[in-house]
This record gives structure tokens, sequence and C-alpha cells, in this order.
């Protein structure tokens, strides 16, 4: 301790000794300054002179001054800095030295002085006075809280004004390149913030323009801090109108500063929830930038209220328009683009974007430039990037900054277009009054050309999302398109190129959503003849799902932690050694059959190939361009393997569970409901074995074989969709959707629409065809990643609802004279009830302004609010026994298909082709050639009676006859006196020998038109 006590004493002798030694050094230099400031109108006419030495002495004085006053600051002295000030004050005046050497004069003495103070740090040395000299402040103000407060700002404003003065751009350069790196970029402190850059904009005239030309060359050391951004839109509010003539050769400057700097933007990410339809978003933190501290989030949400300033982005649109220059478009959507990037929804949350968004001619022009940006090779032919973009080919950052960003603004804006156009603005409908041609920017043949070229840019984002280990295109021919090398690591920013997969495929849906509506494409037009399902196993590389998390776009492959690796490992060794028979596993200790079994049952197996990822994600984002009939072929696939693991007799030692039933036939319904409720049943995946029971209360005859199980299931159907059991009501089009005041019929309502929704899910999972018509906005929620779906669906609600909305979104007149208000009126069961739109919605008037708002509350009310409850709780019992993600491979019209079999003829001769025969018949028996003469001559109607009669549904199988399981079979059925008679269980059809043909066409019209039991069978 008496050790360390000495060293104590010794320090602080030590820092006496310096403050000593240096106060000495100050007061000396108080007394040859105030000796100076004395003869200071000679000093000056000296210095400018002939008389080089005082030329050369005075800057230094002025610099010897700001040293001590710094380090005397940095000491915690407390001596006056009156004297120093004073020297500086007095040398750095333009009255003064005007007044005693005239303007010219003035001018170069100046610039030769601050040229000097500026190199040796004079605006750091005035930022320290400020930080430690300025008292603290309550709110941002331009008046100075001291006069010590007044006289550091004039020593900044001096050189800055002094640019006005003078014409030599390397001095206005060096001065405000200056008082940007240490006065406006750095991290603000509390003098900066709330006085310095308030006073600057106060300043009757500050040289912005002579700042914007300073700062135009990317490889200037100035950093572009959120600090300079903060400055430049304080600054640039006051003393730049961008739309003001004079000012376009500047506004593409201003416009690529405006660029760099909201790169920081970005770094808010501010309700970045994990995007729709997007993979891997569990690691999406990764992709943040992180912030620096509160005070650089504060910043950065004032930095978005002065862009989201009415005027601003009124004269910068106006600047946009008047300019035909490409590189003024191209900095313009670089700036749209990072404020994109910042927020999930920025479209909303700036003026710019959605203003640009209602501008057809901008998106015209924005995607003519998009199409025209090419990349010369070094043969000097012209490669578009979008092509190279189709090819999954990576380039370099300098190209991708080229066209990433107009493409990315341009596929976010007409998204957001789309959305509010209906389809007669859409299609540019003659026929509906009122109605703007003019807000479609687009014809529909351009939009036919644009579909294709942005579906091929979303297959090749996929490829560069999951780049070959091995490249399919050779280091040589990237070379020769290029023109040069590329980088080493060509996607450098994974956020921006994430969010362009994200937009570009939400544009491409959205465009097909209304292709799906009303075709204005030509057949096979969205199909990609890229994309190879293999035929033998479709599902097999899709059923493992799981693995996809583990594959992050433009990232590449996670890294696996040590348990998962040791699993694979196992996994690898057992699949070398071929399939583990049951005698086999007891070989294995307990540890490692543990993990084979989580490899098995979690992992499913060794990480996927490329081309797997590359396709489960196309079947996720954009799975229409992939075939109807090979998706279906996929569903099937996933289908059978799942059956495997709950019906398979061989997983469970040749003997699997089964849910065996007893219904009434009269009581369907309520005998199901409670029979097969998810407390009695919780897995309806599970083989079904159906007892009916007959209205005597008898069991009917027959054992269940299958198809008195589909023939249960068929019927059950029927009963839970009647409409006059209330679950379900019919359009005007006579098609099925949930029933908004269920509430009056059933208090537990959501428990209903969750048991037809486990039936229609067994359907579905059983490949059992049900003909039931249902609305397609319906169907839209039910493959949907929401619920809740847009006013574009209501027509297949209440097509009159839809053309009223319709004719009040363009209504000429006062719409408040129309007397609306923001309420609705239901009428159920006799009862009328009014609700509100919104709250308050009954003493608020529908008029011009708000009527947009009024048209989607009320179409969100007839489409969600009422029925939320219930399809939800309907897709969540249909997710029970066929998980949704499966179903979202399929469009809502697709799904109609996939329950109710297409709406085509009975293809005879596809059914005779795949149509088996026995007890003693063969195709060239004469009454299977008299059987297939009356199917040619029977009505499609009949044929579909008879096909019903067979397999209990009129509809043909998906993929033709050559899918039905079993097939279909004519078998011997006696002598002609008996009626034919079918087994729905094995698709058989027992024809009696009738060699006539009126005699078989008769018989055969009357069974299958009896609609007679399985009891009569």
């Amino acid at each position: 301790m008496l050790l360390y006590g000495c060293e104590v004493r010794v320090c602080q002798e030590k820092h006496k000794s310096t403050v000593n030694a240096v106060g000495m050094r100050y007061l000396r230099n108080v007394w040859l300054s105030q000796c100076i400031l004395k003869q200071h109108d000679k000093l000056l006419v000296e210095a400018n002179s002939s008389n080089k030495p005082w030329l050369w002495r005075l800057p230094r004085l002025l610099h010897l001054n700001m040293c001590h006053m710094t380090t005397m600051i940095n000491l915690g002295s407390r001596d006056s800095l009156a004297v120093p000030l004073r020297m500086l004050e007095v040398f750095t005046s333009w009255e003064t030295c005007r007044r005693i050497l005239g303007d010219s004069l003035a001018a170069t003495h100046l610039t030769h002085t601050f040229t000097f103070l500026v190199h040796k740090g004079y605006f750091q040395q005035v930022r320290c006075l400020l930080d430690n000299k300025v008292p603290p402040l309550l709110e941002p103000s331009p008046t100075p809280p001291t006069p010590l407060a007044s006289c550091l700002f004039d020593m900044i404003t001096r050189p800055v004004n002094l640019v006005t003065s003078v014409t030599n751009t390397e001095f206005s350069d060096l001065i405000l390149r200056s008082l940007c790196r240490h006065i406006l970029a750095p991290q603000f402190t509390e003098p900066v913030q709330l006085f310095v850059i308030p006073a600057l904009s106060a300043l009757p005239q500050f040289p912005f323009r002579q700042l914007l030309l300073a700062l135009r060359h990317v490889d200037i050391d100035v950093p572009h801090t959120t600090w300079l951004l903060f400055a430049m839109l304080s600054l640039e509010k006051k003393h730049f109108i961008i739309g003001e003539s004079g000012n376009g050769g500047l506004l593409l400057g201003f416009l690529q500063l405006l660029a760099s700097l909201t790169k920081n933007i970005t770094k808010m990410n501010i309700g970045r929830a994990a995007s729709s339809g997007s993979a891997n978003n569990d690691s999406d933190d990764e992709l943040e930038p992180k912030l620096e501290n509160n005070a650089q989030t504060q910043v950065l949400e004032q930095c978005v209220e002065m862009l989201n300033d009415s005027g601003r982005v009124a004269n910068l649109l106006l600047a946009v328009d008047q300019s035909q220059d490409p590189i003024v478009l191209q900095a313009l959507c670089q700036v749209c683009h990072n404020l994109l990037v910042s927020h999930n929804h920025a479209i909303h949350k700036y003026r710019l974007l959605y203003m640009l968004a209602f501008k057809p001619t901008f998106l015209r022009h924005l995607w003519t430039a998009i199409l025209s940006v090419c990349q010369t090779s070094i043969f000097g032919s012209e490669t578009p990037l979008l092509h190279v973009i189709s090819r999954g080919i990576p380039m370099c950052a300098e190209l991708s900054d080229r066209i990433v960003p107009l493409l990315a603004v341009f596929c976010s804006l007409f998204s957001l277009l789309i959305v509010t156009l209906h389809d007669a603005e859409f299609y540019s409908d003659e026929n509906l009054p009122g109605t703007s041609q003019h807000t479609m920017p687009f014809q529909l043949s351009e939009l036919v050309s644009m579909t294709f070229t942005l579906k091929e840019v979303c297959l090749g984002l996929v490829e560069l999302a999951f780049p070959d280990s091995r490249p399919s295109v050779t280091d040589g021919y990237r070379m020769a398109v290029h023109g040069r090398d590329s980088d080493s690591n060509p996607i450098e920013n994974t956020q921006m190129w994430a969010h362009l997969f994200k937009v570009t495929v939400g544009l491409v849906r959205q465009l097909h959503g209304r292709d799906i509506r009303r075709a204005f494409c030509p057949e096979g037009h969205w199909i990609s003849k890229q994309i190879m399902i293999p035929v033998g196993r479709p599902s097999e590389f899709i059923v493992r799902r799981s693995h996809l998390r583990n594959y992050r776009p433009f990232r590449g492959l996670r890294a696996f932690t040590r348990e998962e690796l040791d699993c694979q490992l196992h996994w690898l060794n057992s699949l070398s050694q071929g399939i583990i028979l049951m005698f086999d596993w007891p070989a294995w200790n307990g540890e490692i059959r543990a993990q084979i079994l989580v490899s098995s049952t979690k992992e499913e197996g060794p990480p996927l190939s490329t081309k797997e990822v590359r396709t489960m994600t196309i079947l996720r984002e954009l799975p229409f361009v992939v075939s109807f009939q090979e998706r279906v072929l996929v569903f099937q696939g996933l289908i059978l393997k799942d059956k495997m693991e709950h019906q398979g007799d061989h997983s469970h030692f040749m003997q699997g569970p089964s849910i065996q039933l007893s219904v009434r036939r009269s009581y369907l319904y309520e005998d199901s409901f409670d029979k097969l409720s998810p407390e009695n049943e919780p897995d309806l995946r599970l083989k079904m074995r159906v007892q009916l029971v007959n209205v005597a209360g008898l069991d009917e005859a027959g054992v269940d074989g299958g198809g008195v199980f589909r023939e249960f299931l068929s019927e059950l159907l029927k009963t839970c969709f009647d409409p006059n059991r209330g679950f379900f009501r019919i359009t005007k089009d006579n098609m099925l959707h949930p029933n908004p005041s269920v509430h009056l019929i059933a208090d537990n309502f959501p428990r209903h629409y969750f048991f037809i929704g486990r039936i229609l899910g067994k359907a579905l999972y059983e490949n059992l065809l049900v003909e039931l018509p249902f609305a397609d906005f319906f169907l839209s929620k039910l493959v949907g990643e929401h619920s809740d779906v847009d006013i574009h669906h209501l027509a297949s609600l209440d097509p009159v609802i839809y053309r009223n909305l319709l004719f009040l979104k363009t209504y000429e007149g006062d719409v408040a004279d129309l007397g609306l208000d923001f309420t609705v009126m239901n009428d159920e069961l006799g009862e009328t009830r009014v609700e509100e739109l919104k709250p308050g919605g009954a003493n608020i008037q529908v008029t011009n302004i708000n009527r947009i708002e009024y048209i989607h509350l009320m179409a969100d009310y007839k489409l969600n609010r009422q029925m939320r409850a219930q399809c939800n709780a309907f897709k969540q019992g249909l997710a029970n026994v066929v998980p949704v993600e499966w179903l979202q491979m399929f469009n809502n019209r697709e799904l109609q298909v996939l329950i109710s079999g297409a709406q085509i003829p009975v293809a005879v001769e596809d059914l005779k082709q795949h149509t088996n025969y026995a007890g003693g018949y063969a195709s060239d028996h004469p009454t299977i050639k008299v059987f297939w003469k009356v199917m040619n001559n029977f009505t499609d109607e009949q044929r579909s009676q008879l096909l019903k009669f067979v397999t209990s549904c009129s509809r043909p199988p998906l993929l033709g006859f050559k899918e039905l399981d079993p097939p279909f079979c004519i078998q011997h059925a006696g002598s002609v006196d008996r009626l034919p008679t079918a087994s729905t269980c094995m698709n058989l059809l027992k024809l009696p020998e009738f060699t006539d043909e009126v005699t078989l066409r008769d018989k055969l019209l009357y069974a299958i038109q009896a609609g007679a039991g399985f009891e009569l069978s």
C-alpha cells in the first residue's frame, strides 16, 4: 500500500507539472496574442504585402491558439479562452479583412488562412470546443444559448460563408468535406444536434449546391453515416428545392447522395416479421444489421419523418417527371430500394413509394429501363441482365446494383397498384361506367410477355438462392458473359437478393391469380419445362420437408450440430448395410437405435441435394410452374407415403390399428360427429371400417371391404354440406360457403366446422371424389397462407354487393348524397341487426375522401369478419388430416378439381383400355361387346350414373382410369333374369350374360337409376 501511495503521488506530481508547463506556454501565447491584436491592422497589411514571413506566421499563430484551447480543455483547465477566441475572430473576420485589405485581397488572405487551418484539423478542434463549452439544451433551436456558443458557431460559418464568395472549387471541396467529416458525419452530441444543425439550416445562404458537388465522388473519405443523412435532409429542406428551375443539373447528384445515405435506414429493420412464403424465416435475424445505439435509432426515425414530408416528396416527384435521364431513374430506384428493404411494410409507410406506385407512366418507364439494362461481353455483344438472372448466373456487385434496385422497386410498386385495381380496370373493360383506363400502365398483350419474363427470373433466383456445389456454367463462360471476372463472392448482400426474390414472387403470384380468375395468358403459359419431377418417385424428395430449414436462400447450408451429424452418420451406416430387418434390430445398442430413430423420423435421411431443395422451393413458392398432373402425382405420393406409416400392415406386425365405427343410416351426421370427435378418434388417417345400421335397428348386410366406408363417407359429406342442416349456405350460383349466421343455430359451431373439415380431409386422404361445389373465395381461404381474402373475391360470394361497391368507387357525384355510413345491416332469421364496420362507424358518413376505406371494410366484413371463426375451424380440421402445405401446391380451382374431380365426360375408350374381366368374361365375349356398344350410345349423364353405380363417384379419376384402384372390372353374374349389381369396394360390375342389346340397356339403366343402397346388391 505504501508503494502504491507513492506511485499515485508521483503521477499526481507529473500531471501537476504538465499542467503547469502547459499553463506557462498558454500564458506566453496569451501575452503574444494581446500584443498582436493591438497591431492587427498593420500585421494584416504586412502579411499581404511583399513581406512573406507574416503571411507564413499568422495562420500558424491562429493554429497555435486553437491547439492551446483544446489542450486546456482536455486538461480540465478553467483559464479564460477570450484572448485566443478574439485572435481567431479578428484575423478570420470577412468584415475586418475587407475593410483593411479590400475584397480581392481579403478573399485571398482568408482562403489561404482557412486552407492551412482546415488541413491542421480546424473543424475537429471547433467540435471539441462545442462539445465541452456549450451548456445543455432542452430542445432544437437556432438561437445560441450563450455568447460563447455564438462565437463558436461563427467559427464554423466563416469558412462556410467564404465558399459562396470565392470560385475556387478545390477550396470549396476542402471546407465542405471537412465540415461533414468532423461536424456533420460523426455521432451527434447534444450541441450539434440541438443547436448547430438548426442554426445551419436557418442560415440565409448555406452553400448546399456546393456541398452536393463536394460530396459527388464516392471515393472521398467522408463517411456516409446516419448523422450525415439527418444533416443533409435538414439542410436540403431549407436551402435546396429539388424541382426549382436551375437545380435540374444537381438532381442526379442529390439522388445519388441520398441513395448512398439511405442505406443506413436499412439498419432499422422495424417490423421485419417473417415474410409470407419466404423460406427459412427462422434465421432472418442473421440478415438484419444491428444499430449502434438508441441515439442512432432516434435519428433514423427523424430521418424517416423528413423523408415522408409531403412537400419534399411532391418536389422530388415533379423533378423526376421533368427528367428523362435514365441515370436519374437508377438513383431514384436505389433510394426507393433502400426504403423497401428497411421495413416489412415500407410500401405503405413511405409516401414516396405509394405515390410512385400510382403513377402508371413511371411504371412503364421503369419496366422499359429494366428490359434495357445490359452488360457487354468480351465479344462486344449486349446481354440483358434479366436474362443473366433467368439463367441463374451469379453477377458482380456492380451489375447487381444496376438491376436489383430497379426490378425490386418495380415489383413492389406494381404489386401495390394491382391490389387496388378491380378486374374492369385491370382488363381495361369499356363497359363499366366511370372506369378509368389510364390507371393500368400495361396492355394485356404486354402482361403476357412480362409474366413470362418475371416467371423465368423467379426460377433463376431460385438457382441463385441454392447454387450448385459444381456450377453448371464454367468460369470461362461466365468470364465471356460478364466481360471481366466476377467477384469471388457474387452475392454479397444476402438481404438485397432475398428481398428481390420475395417481391418478384409476390408480383408473379398476383398476376397468376388474375389469370386464374379471368385468363389473359395462353394455355400452358405458366408451365416451365425446366422443372423435372422424378416420375417414379414424385414425393420422395418432398416428404422430407423438415430438411428445407437447413438451407438458407443465398447463404447455403447451415452449420449442423454434432448431434445432427452423428444422426446422419448412423443413417448412412444403416443405408450401406441395407434395410434394417427386424431380427437385426436388437443387435444395435440402445443409444444408436435412438439416434437412428431420431434421424429417420426427424431428418428422413441424408441432406437434400441442390436439385431437391430447388424443386421443393418452387413447389412452395411457385407451384403453378409445374403442371397440374405432376402436382397431383406429388400429392398422391405424399398421401401414399403417409398411408404406409398409418395404415400399412407391415409396420404393425401385419395387423394395423383401425377405427371401428357403427352408425345409424338415419342419424349419419349425429352419430359420426359424436364417435369421430377428436377426443374419441384423434387420428382419422387410420383405416376405418364402417357398419351401417338400418331404420329397423339391424346391421345392414355385407362386410366392409372398403366400399361401405366409401359409401358412408360420401353420404356423410352430403349431409354435412346440406344447406338445410345450416352449417353451409349456397350463393346465387349454387356454390357452398360457411353460414355467417351459424351462431344462431349452434353454440359450439367451431367444433362442427372442425369435424366437417376433418371429414373432407379424410375424403382427400382416401382419394374419394365428392361432388361438392365450393365458392371460389372459400377455396382461396383454404389454400391461402392467410385465411383472409380481399375484395376481388367478393364477386364469388355476392355479385350484387360487388357491383354496388364498384359503382361507389367510380361514382362521379358527391358520395355524401347517397346517405351511407360505416355500418352494415344483417337480416338473421328475421331479426335485423346493425353492425359497425369500424369503431364509431354509425356516426361516420361515407364521403368522396373515405369511400375507398368503406369499400374495403365492407368487403372485409362480408368475406372475412362474418366467417372468420367458421373458416379457421374448418381449415384446422382439414389440416388435422391433410397438411395445409400439401394443399397449397394448388390454387382454388385446382383444389375444387382435387375434391370433386374434373367436370369432363367419361372417356369410354380410356375406361375400356383399363378394364379387367372375370368369371369367364373376356374382351371378345359377346356380352362384353354388347356392353361397350351400349356404353357408347349412353349420354354423358348416363355414363356418369354407371360410374357412380360401380365406383360410388360419378366423375372419372383425375389422371384417367389407369389411376383407378382397384381397376374397373366386369364379372359374370349368372342368368339373364337378374339385374346388374356392383361391389363398389372392388369397383366391380356384376353383369349377367345378356346377349340382346335392348335388354342389357334397359336392365342396366334400371339398376344404375334405382338409387338403392348396399343391401340390394
